[in-house]
Order: structure tokens, then C-alpha cells, then sequence
């Protein structure tokens, strides 16, 4: 059996009942580029500045404080820890 790929909605064909998603797909960067301005959005409408470093991760300011976020996963569980998600 051969598997093939639909290029419209990037599901690969021949699994079954169970299709999984193509890693190529566009759709699931800006899913994730949403979810991560939501996020930033969220934390500065509580007043607290997000800086965007170059390898993912993220710095929070407030009142001259810190809290360095290694990836989007600590970001979000810092949102939440201050009530701001």
C-alpha cells in the first residue's frame, strides 16, 4: 500500500482511520505564531513587557523584575501563575 499526501489540507492518506497530520503544513507555524501573539497580548494587557529571543524563548518584564521562559510551553505556565491567561 502507498502512501500519499493531499496537498489542500496536508493529511496523509493511507493510514486508515487514523490520519495524521503533514509537518509541512503552513497552517500548524501560524496556528502556532497566533497562539503565541495571543499569549504575549494577554501578558501585556497585564502589564508585563515580553521580549522575543532569537532562539524561542522569551523574557517578561514588570516593575523591574524578570522571569526568563526557555520556550512557549514556560510562557504559558507564567501567564497563568500571574492570572494572566
Amino acid at each position: 500500500m502507498t502512501t500519499t499526501t493531499t496537498s489542500d489540507k496536508g493529511i496523509v492518506a493511507g493510514q486508515g482511520n487514523n490520519p495524521q497530520k503533514d509537518s509541512s503544513n503552513s497552517a500548524d507555524f501560524t496556528a502556532s505564531a497566533n497562539q503565541i501573539a495571543n499569549q504575549i497580548a494577554h501578558l501585556a494587557l497585564a502589564g508585563h513587557t515580553v521580549i522575543r529571543g532569537d532562539r524561542g524563548d522569551f523574557t517578561v518584564c514588570k516593575f523591574g523584575l524578570t522571569r526568563y521562559c526557555a520556550d512557549y510551553a514556560a510562557l504559558a505556565a507564567f501567564a497563568v501563575k500571574v492570572g494572566a491567561a
